[in-house]
């Protein structure tokens, strides 16, 4: 799975090149996180972070702020 920056996200949204956007759990330290998962064509990658090689969400509204803030209006949400 590929990691992409924020600025590559945002370009690729504005490009529509992005098929699908997944919300999904990732267990960060034993606490509940959110992460983004993108459809790619046929590849699937991730939103990394500064310092991290996925960038986590504490919460499913701060998640849909940033997206929103993104370009993004719909995703889908994956509960596990």
């Amino acid at each position: 799975m590929q990691r992409i920056t924020e600025e590559t996200f945002r370009i690729l949204v504005n490009a529509g090149s992005v098929r699908k956007i997944t919300l999904q759990p990732a267990p960060w330290n034993g606490k509940e996180r959110w992460a983004v998962v993108l459809k790619l064509g046929m590849d699937e990658a991730t939103i990394k972070s500064a310092r991290t090689e996925v960038r986590t969400w504490a919460s499913l509204d701060s998640l849909a702020r940033w997206l929103k803030a993104q370009g993004c209006g719909v995703a889908e949400l994956r509960v596990v």
